[in-house]
């Protein structure tokens, strides 16, 4: 390559890179840009200046330094758009005989893995609060026992149901950390394999009724015959476990939760409804993240993890459908699987 001066060339290679990019020239007028930098930049920007329309001094040093230096530098760029996005701008001059031509400066968008980062970090300090309550109650139950309550025979009996209370809350989370990084490992790969959607609920909710009876609930179902859908029973039933299994603790005693399966058109639908005390507007979207409680102290005292619906969300992904949340304050929520059938 001789030169950049023809535009028809420019506008090649810029196109050929997959990052938004623009060439400015020495004293840093934008002489191009590929696709990408027209999306972020607008189309309209040749013959401006670039520091205008980033307006970051730290881009404008990185090209000076490039010009002046012929140096290759990478300065952080922040969009404020809605939602922000991150970007690392990647300055390096274009040098030919006669001196610098001209000066790349590629926009690299972290916003992703910046997203990725907050999500590892996040998820990593709720795991350590979730476990540390239950572990902080163990430790100071074992020292009284060594302790004080050493020959408290009524004590000792009371702190070791309690302890056992806090063991199972931490090996439920542990389990449900295991099926949730299980389950997102297999995401892509959809079950291959035909199941009756119909008996896999059925089943589910039989062994609910001993739990739904001690909670004073009534479980009601509606099944239409056998709804054949692919997918992988065990976590079908998983899904149909959570959704049942939340749907008996808030929905309160002498409250009724109606469950059904049945055949809309293509789909298969999986309904699960309680007659709780219903979810306020702003919460609903989120209920699926990990570790999102409604009311986190509430939730603990039930013996939620808050994995459940996260774990039912990926299996449902997993399964190429969608889980459905409504829900109204004093009106109950309703939850709702739908799958593609088979047959």
């Amino acid at each position: 390559m001789n030169a950049l001066s023809p535009m028809s060339d420019l506008a090649a290679y810029l196109e050929a890179l997959a990052d938004p990019t623009v060439a400015v020239s020495p004293d840093g007028i934008v002489l191009g840009c590929n696709t990408g930098a027209a999306e972020l930049f607008g189309s309209d920007i040749r013959n401006q200046a670039l520091t205008l329309l980033t307006r970051s001094p730290a881009i404008a040093q990185a090209i000076r330094a490039a010009t002046l230096q012929r140096e290759k530098s990478r300065v952080p760029y922040d969009l404020y758009t809605v939602p922000p996005r991150a970007f690392e701008a990647l300055v390096a001059p274009v040098v030919t005989n006669a001196g610098v031509a001209a000066v790349l400066v590629t926009f690299r968008d972290l916003t992703r893995e910046q997203q990725i980062e907050k999500m590892r970090s996040d998820f990593v300090a709720n795991v350590s609060h979730e476990l540390r309550t239950p572990l902080a109650t163990l430790s100071g139950f074992v020292e009284t026992m060594q302790g004080a309550a050493r020959n408290d025979d009524k004590a000792r009996e009371e702190f070791l149901k309690i302890m056992k209370s806090q063991a199972s809350r931490m090996s439920r989370l542990i389990e449900d950390l295991l099926s949730l990084s299980r389950i997102e490992t297999n995401e892509h790969v959809a079950p291959t394999s035909e199941v009756d959607l119909t008996q896999v609920v059925r089943q589910t909710v039989e062994l609910l009724n001993s739990v739904a009876k001690n909670a004073g609930c009534e479980l009601q179902t509606s099944f239409s015959g056998p709804v054949m859908v692919m997918g992988d029973a065990g976590e079908l039933a998983q899904v149909a476990h959570n959704l049942i299994e939340n749907a008996i603790k808030y929905s309160g005693e002498g409250k009724r939760v109606e469950i059904a399966v049945r055949r809309d058109g293509d789909a298969a639908v999986l309904l699960v409804r309680d007659n709780g005390p219903g979810i306020a507007a702003h919460h609903v979207p989120r209920l699926t993240e990990r570790f999102y409680r409604v009311n986190a102290q509430d939730s603990r005292m039930r013996g939620g993890t808050g994995l459940g619906l996260a774990i039912s969300k990926h299996i449902v992904n997993r399964h190429r459908g969608k889980l459905l949340i409504e829900s109204e304050l004093g009106r109950g929520s309703t939850f709702s699987v739908v799958l593609q059938v088979s047959k």
